[in-house]
């Protein structure tokens, strides 16, 4: 379905609005897709680029409906001929803000028959199964779920997150560890209850293992007072510092 003329979906500030008013970030997600899907390439590429620019700028409704960008980009709720008709049109309309947020790599995901194999949870002591450790990530013993937060198994981490005994500092630690997989941190990243958490979000955008389109998209998340201090960080891909110092020239 095309959007005509007078369609006010094609309003971006409309558009936050009606976000805005929904309780939660996935209800929004679901419902900018949806919107998005009544509108040509051209117009919805506009409207991303609206809402990206304008959400990182700071503020409601769009901040929120960033956020609600993110998620569905995140969740993969766009078809993707879709996603590529409005990349393309932003491409060839140097829409940036529109690019950042849908342009996602191919991920290198940790193996599969790898991480499910038997493995200590110290070294030199008997192996566990996948099935064994899933079991004790469900635990309550502070000791075992520390020695987890490592684990290669996506399956392992899922229920860590979900684990109301793990802890932020639990969290950060995978979220900084240079061992996790790109999987495992896109894990946190979507988590309902730590994808809010600033200190989360600053050190998966810090990881070098979270797949560089998505630290560019954490880029609109940050809190004002650190996007001056990480544009200057050298260890950071150019992309993302060319996120960093495109959102500092925003108007505060």
């Amino acid at each position: 379905m095309t959007a005509g003329p007078d369609n006010p979906m094609r309003d971006p500030r409309r558009v936050a609005d009606r976000l805005a008013a929904l309780p939660e970030t996935s209800m929004r997600a679901a419902v900018l897709a949806g919107i998005l899907g009544t509108l040509d390439a051209e117009d919805a590429a506009w409207m991303l680029d609206v809402l990206a620019t304008s959400g990182r700028s700071g503020g409601p409704p769009f901040d929120l409906a960033l956020l609600a960008a993110l998620e569905m980009v995140e969740l993969g709720r766009l078809d993707y001929p879709l996603v590529r008709a409005i990349f393309e049109t932003a491409d060839r309309l140097n829409l940036e803000g529109c690019k950042e947020l849908l342009y996602t790599p191919s991920l290198d995901p940790t193996s599969t028959e790898e991480s499910g194999r038997p493995r200590p949870l110290v070294p030199g002591t008997k192996p566990l199964t996948l099935g064994e450790r899933k079991s004790l990530a469900r635990g309550w013993k502070r000791d075992v779920l520390e020695k987890l937060l490592v684990d290669p198994s996506q399956d392992v981490i899922a229920l860590l997150l979900d684990n109301p005994r793990v802890t932020e500092d639990d969290v950060l630690r995978i979220a900084t560890s240079r061992r996790a997989s790109a999987d495992a941190l896109l894990l946190v990243l979507a988590h309902r209850r730590w994808k809010t958490r600033p200190r989360v979000r600053r050190a998966l955008l810090l990881n070098p293992r979270v797949p560089e389109a998505v630290a560019v998209r954490l880029v609109g998340l940050l809190p004002s007072q650190e996007v001056a201090e990480l544009s200057r960080d050298p260890q950071l891909p150019l992309r993302v510092i060319g996120a960093l110092r495109r959102r500092l020239s925003l108007p505060t």
